[in-house]
C-alpha cells in the first residue's frame, strides 16, 4: 500500500502539504496564545473518470478552526446623537492638578 503522504507531496507539486503545514502552524500559535482547542481538516475527495477505468480526480481541501482571542467588555457612555465616548458626556469634568505643582506655585508666590 502506497503512503497517503506520498500522494499528498505529489498533489499539486506538493501544495496541499505546504498549505497544511502552513495552516498548522497558524493553529498551533492560536493555541498557545489564546489556551483554547483548534482544529485542522484535510477532506480528500476522490471522483472516477466519466468512462471509467481507473484514472481518478482528486480534490484536496485544507481547512481550519482557529481559536479566537477573547476581548474583555469595555464600558462607553452614548450621548443624543448616538455617539459613544469613554467617559460619561452629561458628567462635568473634574479637573484635577498636580499637589506638588500647587506646591511650587504658592512657593514661589511667597
Amino acid at each position: 500500500m502506497r503512503p497517503i503522504t506520498d500522494v499528498l507531496r505529489e498533489y499539486r507539486k506538493g501544495r496541499a502539504v505546504d498549505l497544511a503545514s502552513e495552516r498548522l502552524a497558524e493553529l498551533i500559535q492560536a493555541v498557545d496564545e489564546t489556551r483554547k482547542a483548534g482544529v485542522l481538516t484535510l477532506v480528500i475527495k476522490v471522483k472516477p473518470a466519466k468512462d471509467g477505468g481507473s484514472e481518478k480526480t482528486l480534490q484536496i481541501e485544507v481547512k481550519s478552526k482557529i481559536p479566537e482571542v477573547d476581548l474583555p467588555d469595555a464600558v462607553f457612555f452614548s450621548d443624543s446623537a448616538g455617539n459613544l465616548h469613554r467617559s460619561d458626556p452629561t458628567q462635568t469634568e473634574m479637573r484635577f492638578r498636580d499637589a506638588a505643582d500647587a506646591d511650587r506655585v504658592a512657593a514661589a508666590q511667597q
